[in-house]
């Protein structure tokens, strides 16, 4: 049966692929180049997540007809349109921004009530408790587990909106991320079938085609820290918060980064500027060797931590002292 339908899903984003131009054009969502920010030469379609709505309502679709597994990620149908209901809200609000540009503190604010709202209408989405290797105690947050779990859920987003800026630099880090986590579980179905619309989001992507978008981050987002909370909470994959530290590593600290430097130069830290890794990288060197460095510092922690058996603060030494002797010598 998963043979069968990741056929499907080859097929219908093959057909996605074919007819991007026609599609871009009844969507009519562009991004436009203004030679600041926005460098690149024509006008792109931003339709990223459309793309990937498309292929999970569809899957829906199939799911429910032919009961196929790929929902099965979640433990009961009101956790599956809890899911649905707020990457559809996402979705709808990273689309409206890409439209018409809503202000930051807005966006921001609208994110919160969304992730409030994924908080009351799915328990397991709640992280309650975790441990870190460098405590002997388990961290039980009880009250604050709501106001934790929507806090982890904007800052993930937020870093992620943050480290999207080149082609594939984005749709990389996505595709290393499903793939730890379809070797780290057992929940082939889920993963596999993300990658492929991933790998194809990717191919267009890659040649100019097509970007994510607000739109696409927002959703792209949403689906990932669902897999990890629901890896954490649910299946137990992660025995220490470490792991997930790790994972997101990157795009955390560049956050972090941009977010201090603005705030050090008196600037608001949700407007835009060409000071993201990236764009430092991407002034000295070419499309793909950037990209290739970006990849080796995402998996570099997570593989200290698996391969090499540091310590928290070994590992975190070692990418801290790589990250800035690189952010200095751009």
């Amino acid at each position: 049966m998963i043979l069968s339908l990741i056929i499907i899903i080859c097929l219908l984003n093959l057909f996605l692929v074919i007819n991007i131009k026609n599609i871009s054009k009844f969507i009519n969502l562009y991004d436009f180049p203004d030679n600041k920010l926005k460098t690149h030469k024509k006008k792109i379609s931003l339709i990223g997540g459309t793309i990937v709505m498309l292929n999970i309502f569809f899957l829906l679709f199939i799911d429910f007809a032919f009961q196929i597994k790929f929902f099965d990620f979640f433990q009961s149908t009101t956790e599956i349109f809890s899911f649905l209901f707020v990457l559809f809200l996402f979705f709808i609000l990273g689309f409206y921004d890409d439209k018409y540009k809503i202000k930051p503190y807005v966006k921001f604010f609208l994110s919160i009530l969304i992730s409030i709202c994924y908080v009351f209408t799915n328990k397991n989405i709640i992280v309650d408790s975790f441990s870190i290797s460098i405590y002997e105690y388990r961290i039980f947050l009880e009250v604050f587990s709501a106001l934790f779990t929507v806090f982890c859920i904007i800052v993930l987003i937020n870093s992620l909106n943050f480290y999207d800026g080149i082609n594939g630099q984005l749709l990389i880090f996505f595709l290393i991320m499903f793939s730890y986590l379809l070797f780290k579980t057992n929940r082939f179905e889920f993963y596999s079938l993300i990658i492929i619309i991933i790998l194809f989001c990717l191919f267009l992507n890659l040649n100019n085609q097509m970007f994510l978008g607000d739109n696409g981050v927002y959703v792209m987002s949403t689906i990932l820290i669902t897999s990890i909370i629901y890896e954490h909470n649910v299946y137990k994959n992660f025995i220490y918060a470490d792991e997930i530290f790790f994972l997101l590593l990157l795009p955390g600290i560049d956050l972090i980064r941009l977010t201090v430097v603005r705030l050090m130069n008196g600037k608001n830290p949700f407007y835009g500027d060409r000071n993201h890794i990236h764009h430092l990288m991407i002034k000295r060197y070419s499309l793909l060797i950037t990209n290739i460095f970006l990849v080796f510092l995402s998996i570099l922690p997570i593989l200290l931590y698996n391969n090499f058996h540091l310590n928290f603060y070994a590992i975190f030494s070692i990418f801290l002292i790589i990250y800035i002797f690189l952010i200095k010598n751009l």
